[in-house]
């Protein structure tokens, strides 16, 4: 009774599995058709086993459903075999399809021609009296019957000679991922014939083991699905998490409830209920002890590699760019020997010449990097600023860079890249060593320099427009490195040159630098996008968040020509890419001077003002905003709204830097005393009025202000 609860048990996991597998198939593309397709047989295989002994045996349901899971079984095995074959030559070719038939028609004959008398019950297993293949003068010599060959040809020779064959195709063309996934498909099936020897051998005591033979396709399954979902080759504590994993967490568990059941059977065989609550609390026991194993092996950290993201983004943000250069650049190698285990590093800068400069190399020997290595385009076109060795080949998207990839590895001595890049131009490089270990970065490692990328970013920035020695070999070494950064992108705007509108703007930070920036970008003759804002945080990290914003928002520009997808795309990237919690208030405007209309999305903007000559008054207009990097789906938060303007007309936003001021005595600055200052100076410059609402609030404070402040502008004329 046991093993026939255990077989429903093994075909309720089957279906699950199956379904389960085939949801993953059609909504995320993991897995292939053909192995989902194979679960799907697999479930039926246990499914039909799980049926059999409740039948009446030797009725004609029984042997319908019994040959039938026999010929199923061989449609598996066939499908699973030739599965290793076609995974690697892509195609289905006209002479393995007559093969497959060719073993099912075989299967079909031997199944309901040959065997004799189908045996399945808990008591007797599974036993099959089928004829002799030779005459009776051979008998004597060659004993095989025909279940005998049935099983040593599809479930032995079959998939071996597959697997080989797959084995040696994989020596002539394959990747190093694709040859270590065809080592685990080998090893799935020497599990799955170990799996059939081990229950052959228990069998001869208790013949009801051979009922629980989908065990092995059990483990045939799970290995197949693991070598599909292989993105990059493990490194040594991943092999060892891996083997500890399968030694713990099943075979031990899995020999536990064996050695549990044959020790109980003798003295509890024949009274039902007592022996299944013991062999239920033992399996129980097993599972829990499967469950934290898996748990620890998973968790530990010291046997894989620790989360070190926090540290790591720590010691990046640490980083002081008002030092000197030669502190800079050792800093930012010690925090990537300290976090990644690097064993070596070089930093290459791109200065417009032939071959990258090498700024800095902890390695032996130095190899010149050509700028425009095939590689870094590709790259950079498929948005991967960082890849390694171990993930080059999983990689669809740049198999076209793959050579050029092996031989700039080859000639670095590097293991992994990473790009620092402005959108398509490219700033620099840096190259990691192998780990101190021996091991390759693995995926793990990728997705948190993925993560923290922003920081490369910014000390690419650094090592481009300020770390030249040839530019600031003039340059007083005591003035602050990052103000530096940050006042020169600050002040790279494109001015409005369209004679309908004057448009000026002040930046002032509380702490020389800060996190509130304008930025105007022309579209073209007719059209300027207008952008004002606030990150949150205040000193130098907020300053490094700006510059990346600001550089990311040209490059979506480029990118993209809807107004609000636009919008969309930098939500994304700052609640993806910035550091955690990092929130952006601000405004997105659009002016089209050619029909004197502004289009506006308001980003949780505190104000947005227009004065109308034609009623003489000011009105606000910015209505509900969302603040961007707090959710991940931005639209249904977000609206595109739009205003006439006309000459005479003035459009003026602030942030709350301005607006929430206090003076001595706790008043606010507030919307009224904005709305005063533009009445009083609407005959005045654009810039003279920003100007007016920062003087104005100086002297309102009667001290130093305490919050960035920024204002813009647009006069109609």
């Amino acid at each position: 009774m046991a093993f026939i609860i255990l077989d429903f048990g093994f075909a309720v996991f089957f279906i699950w599995l199956a379904v389960y597998t085939n949801y993953l198939h059609r909504t995320k593309g993991i897995y292939s058709q053909r192995l989902t397709d194979n679960v799907s047989l697999g479930a039926i295989v246990s499914a039909l086993l799980a049926i059999a002994p409740a039948l009446q045996l030797g009725g004609g349901t029984f042997i319908i459903v019994s040959k039938l899971l026999f010929f199923m079984e061989a449609v598996f095995l066939t499908n699973i075999s030739f599965y290793f074959i076609l995974r690697k030559i892509k195609r289905t070719m006209p002479l393995i399809v007559v093969l497959m038939i060719s073993f099912f028609v075989f299967a079909l004959y031997i199944v309901f021609t040959k065997f004799q008398v189908v045996i399945i019950s808990s008591d007797a297993g599974v036993k099959i009296i089928a004829r002799y293949i030779f005459p009776n003068k051979l008998r004597g010599i060659f004993t095989w019957d025909w279940f005998t060959a049935f099983a040593v040809l599809y479930r032995f020779v079959l998939p071996g000679s597959c697997v080989l064959v797959m084995l040696l195709l994989n020596e002539y063309r394959s990747t190093r991922l694709e040859k270590y996934q065809g080592y685990i498909q080998f090893f799935a099936v020497a599990v799955m014939w170990a799996n059939f020897a081990f229950l052959n051998f228990l069998s001869r005591h208790i013949p009801g083991f051979y009922l629980l033979y989908p065990i092995s396709y059990a483990f045939l399954l799970f290995f197949l699905l693991r070598s599909e979902t292989i993105e990059a080759l493990p490194s040594a504590s991943d092999a060892l998490v891996f083997v500890l994993r399968l030694l713990f967490a099943y075979i031990i568990p899995s020999v536990f409830v064996v050695g549990v059941f044959i020790s109980l059977y003798p003295f509890f065989g024949g009274l039902t209920l007592l022996f299944n609550v013991i062999l239920i609390a033992g399996t129980a026991l097993s599972l829990v002890f499967i469950w934290a194993m898996s748990t620890y092996l998973t968790t530990t950290r010291r046997l894989r590699p620790a989360d070190y993201q926090s540290a790591f983004e720590s010691d990046l943000a640490s980083i002081d760019y008002s030092g000197e250069m030669d502190e800079i650049l050792m800093s930012v190698y010690n925090i990537f020997t300290r976090n990644l285990q690097c064993s070596s590093m070089s930093v290459f800068v791109n200065n417009g010449e032939e071959y990258l400069e090498n700024a800095f190399s902890s390695a032996v020997a130095i190899t010149p990097v050509r700028a425009d290595n095939p590689a870094f385009g590709i790259l950079l076109n498929a948005g991967r600023n960082i890849i390694s060795v171990s993930e080059m080949d999983a990689r669809s998207d740049v198999v076209e860079a793959r050579d050029a990839l092996t031989a700039f590895f080859a000639d670095t001595q590097s293991d992994a890249v990473i790009l620092l890049s402005e959108g398509r131009n490219l700033l620099g490089c840096i190259t990691l060593g192998l780990k101190t270990s021996g091991d390759h970065y693995t995926d793990y490692d990728i997705s948190i320099l993925t993560r923290l990328y922003s920081y490369f970013f910014v000390f690419g920035y650094y090592m481009r427009n300020i770390s030249n020695r040839d530019i600031i070999g003039t340059v007083n070494r005591e003035i602050r490195m990052s103000s530096q950064i940050i006042s020169s992108i600050q002040e790279d705007v494109n001015p409005v040159e369209n004679p309908k509108a004057d448009v000026g703007y002040i930046m002032k930070s509380a702490h020389n630098i800060g996190g509130e920036f304008i930025d105007l970008i022309r579209i073209n003759d007719h059209t300027h996008l207008f952008v004002i804002g606030s990150l949150s945080g205040q000193g130098i990290a907020a300053s490094m968040n700006m510059v990346i914003l600001k550089s990311i928002i040209r490059t979506f520009l480029s990118e993209t020509r809807d107004f609000k997808l636009l919008v969309e795309k930098v939500n994304v990237f700052i609640r993806e890419s910035l550091p955690k919690g990092t929130i952006f208030n601000g405004t997105f405007a659009l002016v089209d001077f050619s029909n004197d209309v502004m289009y506006y999305i308001n980003c949780g903007i505190p104000a947005i003002f227009v004065y109308t000559q034609s009623y003489n008054n000011v009105i606000e207009i910015q209505g509900r905003g969302h603040v961007l990097g707090f959710v991940r789906d931005i639209a249904p938060y977000i609206s595109v709204r739009q205003i006439k303007l006309a000459k005479g007309d003035v459009v003026l936003s602030c942030t709350n830097g301005v607006l929430s001021s206090r003076s001595l005595r706790g008043e606010t600055f507030g919307k009224e005393r904005v709305q005063q200052v533009m009445l009083s100076n609407l005959t005045y410059p654009a810039s003279r009025m920003a100007q007016f609402i920062y003087d104005n609030l100086v002297k309102f404070m009667s001290k130093e202000i305490e919050a960035d402040v920024s204002a813009l502008v647009i006069k109609y004329i």
